[in-house]
């Protein structure tokens, strides 16, 4: 029996829709009890009305003897449905305002709360099994980039350099994975540089696989741009004004300086040093313009 119940384990790895529909069974638990529980409350108060209202009368001796006897009754023929036009009879025969109350009920319960019920468990089961394709397709396009970075990596420390990136960039078999998850890869190619930056604009010379596949699958074009996003933003936008300041009262400095010499006492050094500013400059604005492109690849919800 206990073989048995291995296979059973064997047969929910090969199907996987099997495990979605228990994981999201588990997951609406709360959400079923909840609806049980407003279901009871309305047999109760239905059949607390029906036992008062047939005192007294065959049909409560009959049908409607006490409020557990009622319960029973109405679940049976008002929520499962079993025979609902004979107790309907049975009550018209009695008086003209017992039907009403059980067709009510029948509305309420079995046509509001069962079905109410099944939209719950949709829904829930759904969104188990959106999350489970998005990890097991994460899962699969991780496993194939793990296995080209093991043949491209030369001192086998799983960790990616620049020159490793191109050559991941130039395998199809990786692009085509990434694409799968809607990563645009001939743009990755602009983000070079961003992706081997730190926050301060530093260039890291390798990132391990692991961070390297959470920054490659965070400029997804369909992932949304979140709070961490842009306080990331803020900050590197806040590191790259600083450095631009800088040179500006570098270059300012240096014209102050170079406006009280005459023409002559200009040498070929200062000239190199205003060019330098200017290079600078220049680097810094094209290193913010790809910090902007970066972030607004996310998922293109930051405008400029």
């Amino acid at each position: 029996r206990l073989s048995r119940m291995a296979r059973m384990a064997r047969l929910l790895r090969v199907v996987p829709e099997l495990m979605i529909l228990i994981k999201g069974m588990l997951a609406a638990i709360r959400s079923v009890c909840f609806t049980i529980i407003l279901l009871m409350a309305i047999v109760y108060v239905f059949s607390i009305c029906l036992t008062q209202l047939a005192q007294d009368t065959e049909l409560g001796e009959k049908y409607f003897t006490s409020v557990p006897a009622t319960m029973y009754r109405l679940m049976m023929q008002g929520v499962l449905l079993d025979g609902p036009k004979e107790l309907s009879d049975k009550l018209a025969q009695e008086s003209w305002y017992f039907p009403p109350i059980f067709w009510f009920f029948v509305l309420l319960a079995a046509m509001t709360v069962l079905n109410m019920l099944v939209g719950v468990l949709c829904e829930v089961v759904s969104g188990v099994a959106a999350v489970e394709k998005e990890e097991n397709l994460l899962n699969f396009v991780k496993g194939r980039v793990r296995k080209i970075v093991e043949e491209i990596d030369e001192d086998g420390n799983m960790s990616i350099s620049k020159g490793e990136f191109c050559q991941i960039l130039e395998n199809r078999s990786a692009c085509r994975a990434l694409q799968d998850v809607g990563v645009d890869v001939i743009g990755l190619v602009d983000f070079a540089d961003t992706i081997f930056e730190d926050e301060k604009g530093q260039e890291k010379a390798e990132l391990s696989f692991v961070d390297f596949m959470d920054l490659v699958l965070q400029l997804r074009g369909s992932n949304v741009a979140t709070v961490k996003d842009i306080v990331q933003l803020r900050k590197m936008m806040g590191h790259i004004t600083s450095k631009l300041n800088d040179i500006t009262k570098h270059i300012h400095r240096k014209k102050k300086d170079d406006s009280q010499k005459s023409p002559g006492e200009i040498g070929d050094k200062d000239l190199l040093e205003s060019s330098s500013g200017l290079t600078l400059m220049t680097m810094t604005v094209e290193s913010l313009s790809g910090a902007l492109q970066s972030t607004g690849g996310r998922g293109r919800a930051i405008d400029d």
